[in-house]
């Protein structure tokens, strides 16, 4: 009933699916619908008075149709991947398409001389594109002559074969079957049981068919023949007696016109057994005589073909030896046994180049890399190589002249002045100084305060003009700067020098409530440059001085120094310290080694 059931289910989608039109966006939609909508259509029908059976075999014209519809060709492949794979390498090497993208695979490749002086002028223009555009001649091209020149310790490729010889393994595959039906004939005398042994040109026979017809002599009765081969019971065969006289207990002629099917019968087909009984006791008391009997077997031959572990091998590669690893014996391969001498074959190759190497033979190797394998085995090399040779060339060279124009924008090639250079000097100075400060000091970590660090420096403001030694100019000439200390009298150079940053001032001293001495603070710096990262650092920062009684000259620490922008810093007044500590040759010495340079004289 299952079996009809799906039957059914068959016939309706086949109906469904010549009513419909195809979506191809819904196909496994549709599809899984109709399936569902056949089911439902059987269960309907079959509660439906007058229902009758459905056979399948009733959609076949033939027995081949038959025989698909219940043994379908493609269920060879369940469960079996070894098949799978078989009908790939068959169709690998049986598809036209296949062949042709296999055997032209490496055809029609580009190869690149990397020695060709094309090859090396092209890289040549590419590498010193800025010297030819601008007109500038190089050890590589002069613009003035033309010339494209080769240098000292060129690199430079080059190939060689490795004479690695190169082991692979051909191991067989189905390539295709074909099934024929082939006659043998026989002829049957004596008493039963009778021995036939067919002589058969490979194992993959199978006896699908016996036939009986013509005419034979025996006892003249119609009788009922059960056959049997090896001992398996195939059916009866009706014989009939011959027109024409007989004699009593002699042989009379018999005619036979029977066909009995085997393909339902696992028969091996040599040697074959065939027995013969019937349905009268004394039928055999006179012997056969010549009984027509014809065995129909099926003959499946196999054509085989052969992989190569190594693929598709290289014309420049030639097969040196060959051995036999596996030797003959048969296997079963998708359900055919195949019978060969040698399952499986080491093929030795060996590959020729040519040596590119040898036009550089003057050139030091610098390194070695393989280029080309064959099984997993290097059968061409590539060197790279350091050339000490120089050779130039006319090609025509013609540079780029004063201006040119890219895209659009014409560009001129006209000296400027650099007015970031005063700025950037400057900040590479401050990152300079304060790499000194943390220079050669051990246990420094990110919080240390050593950089920049100020010193806190006063002077003393006395009442009634007694002494001024808070005075920002004029060290040495004024009344009074005698009873200055050596602290104040360097604070006041210091000032003069641009070194501090004033904080103020607060009372120092008091009677009777007034103050008759002031106290000045300052911050002072060891340099004009350590003063300016201060002042504008602390800003960004958001921290200050301090005050005049408590005033904070502290240094900064590298982890304020990188918060710290000195991009938008303010060096003005560094420029001209920085000025002063560049030394230049005088105009005379430039004009000599000038004139020395181009073999001239002093005018």
């Amino acid at each position: 009933m299952t079996q009809l059931n799906n039957a059914l289910i068959l016939s309706a989608i086949l109906t469904l699916s010549a009513a419909l039109p195809v979506m191809a966006a819904n196909s496994e939609k549709d599809y899984r619908d109709n399936v569902q909508w056949a089911k439902d259509s059987i269960k309907q029908n079959q509660n439906k008075a007058g229902y009758t059976g459905f056979d399948v075999n009733s959609l076949c014209k033939d027995a081949t149709c038959q025989q698909e519809v219940a043994n379908p060709s493609e269920s060879r492949y369940y469960n079996n991947p070894s098949a799978m794979d078989s009908a790939k390498m068959q169709g690998m090497s049986t598809d036209g398409q296949a062949q042709a993208v296999t055997s032209g695979f490496n055809n029609g490749r580009p190869t690149i001389d990397e020695n060709d002086p094309a090859y090396h002028t092209a890289v040549g223009y590419q590498n010193d594109a800025y010297n030819i555009s601008h007109g500038i001649s190089s050890k590589y091209h002069d613009c003035e002559k033309g010339l494209v020149c080769e240098v000292d310790s060129l690199p430079r490729s080059c190939t060689l074969p490795t004479n690695n010889p190169v082991q692979c393994y051909l191991t067989p595959f189905v390539k295709s079957t074909s099934v024929k039906e082939v006659a043998h004939s026989y002829s049957l005398t004596g008493t039963p049981p009778f021995t036939i042994d067919i002589k058969l040109p490979n194992p993959n026979v199978k006896i699908v068919r016996v036939q009986f017809k013509g005419e034979y002599r025996s006892i003249a009765i119609d009788a009922e023949l059960s056959i049997a081969l090896n001992g398996t019971f195939i059916g009866h065969v009706l014989t009939e007696r011959a027109p024409g006289t007989c004699v009593a207990n002699q042989p009379c002629a018999m005619s036979v016109n029977s066909s009995l099917t085997t393909e339902n019968y696992d028969i091996k087909a040599s040697p074959l057994a065939v027995h013969i009984s019937a349905n009268w006791d004394f039928y055999f008391k006179i012997e056969l005589q010549n009984l027509p009997i014809t065995i129909i077997t099926t003959e499946t031959h196999v054509e085989v073909g052969y992989n190569n572990s190594c693929g598709a091998v290289l014309p420049e590669c030639q097969q040196v030896q060959s051995q036999c690893v596996e030797g003959k014996e048969t296997r079963m391969i998708n359900g055919i046994a195949v019978t060969l001498d040698c399952w499986k074959e080491q093929t030795t190759y060996q590959c020729a180049f040519p040596n590119t190497c040898t036009t550089l033979a003057d050139c030091s190797i610098q390194s070695t890399s393989c280029e080309t394998q064959l099984g997993g085995v290097c059968i061409k090399d590539k060197q790279q190589r350091l050339c000490d040779k120089q050779q130039c060339r006319d090609t025509g060279l013609i540079c780029g002249a004063d201006s040119f124009a890219l895209s659009g924008d014409y560009y001129d090639p006209a000296a400027t002045r650099s007015t970031d250079f005063n700025h950037a000097a400057a900040g590479l100075a401050a990152v300079s100084d304060a790499a000194g400060d943390v220079k050669d000091k051990a246990n420094i970590n990110e919080n240390s305060a050593i950089i920049f660090k100020g010193n806190i420096m006063e002077c003393s403001d006395k009442a009634l003009g007694i002494s001024n030694c808070c005075q920002d100019s004029g060290w040495g000439n004024g009344i009074g700067l005698t009873s200055c200390s050596e602290e104040e009298k360097a604070l006041g150079t210091a000032k003069e020098d641009k070194l501090t940053v004033s904080l103020g001032q607060y009372c120092a001293e008091k009677v009777l409530g007034v103050c008759i001495r002031k106290k000045k603070a300052y911050c002072a710096f060891d340099s004009k440059l350590a003063r300016i990262v201060q002042v504008e650092g602390r800003a960004q920062l958001g921290k200050n001085f301090g005050s005049a009684k408590h005033p904070d000259c502290s240094a900064f620490s590298p982890n304020e120094l990188q918060r710290i922008d000195m991009s938008s810093m303010d060096f003005s007044d560094f420029y001209e310290d920085m000025y002063d500590a560049i030394e230049l040759p005088n105009t005379d010495e430039i004009q000599k080694r000038l004139q020395q340079s181009v073999g001239g004289t002093k005018p």
